[in-house]
């Protein structure tokens, strides 16, 4: 009897070997499923279902590659994903330089439109100023002939040229590019 007490002791030990080897062999890391073999790991593409018997390390509802495989097969997706990332990054750049192109233009014709409205304004308050002291100097000289009347139409004038200047201030000319 203890013989076999031994016996069992022995075969449950290899048995317990063999299943500790068996689930040694597999390994999961991002994702994939890595099996040791023979030949070296390799790796479940699919889905891995692991064996109802201890000792087996279980099946692959997929393909098994190698690692060498494996990398050279993401090497080549990541070369793919990155060529595309370069076109998309090319066409970016494209869009920027055609857009930063219209906002130059943009901002060209503004600063000539508000140079065209100074120039407007300088040339409507030196009209202006023209016209009201050419209509103040033409006034008959009877009526200029009362000093105290004189000094009230200088003042009048010059409170019609201030408030002409409030409205149309003299700008200063733009800089040249």
């Amino acid at each position: 009897m203890k013989k076999w007490i031994c016996l069992t002791a022995v075969c449950l030990g290899f048995i317990m070997t063999g299943a500790s080897s068996g689930g040694a062999q597999t390994r999961v890391a991002g994702g994939y499923t890595f099996v040791g073999g023979g030949t070296g790991p390799q790796v479940c593409l699919g889905r891995w279902i692991p064996s109802g018997d201890i000792a087996a390390p279980g099946t692959c509802e997929g393909q098994m590659v190698d690692v060498a495989q494996l990398t050279a097969l993401s090497t080549g997706q990541s070369a793919d994903s990155l060529s595309q990332i370069l076109v998309s990054l090319t066409s970016i750049d494209e869009k920027l330089a055609v857009s930063n192109d219209r906002l130059e233009r943009l901002v060209d014709a503004t600063v000539n439109t508000q140079n065209s409205i100074n120039e407007q304004a300088r040339s409507l308050s030196g009209i202006l100023h023209e016209i009201i002291i050419r209509r103040f100097d033409e006034l008959p000289a009877e009526v200029m002939a009362s000093k105290k009347f004189k000094e009230e139409i200088e003042k009048l004038k010059e409170e019609i040229l201030g408030d002409v200047r409030k409205l149309y201030p003299a700008r200063p000319s733009p800089p040249t590019k």
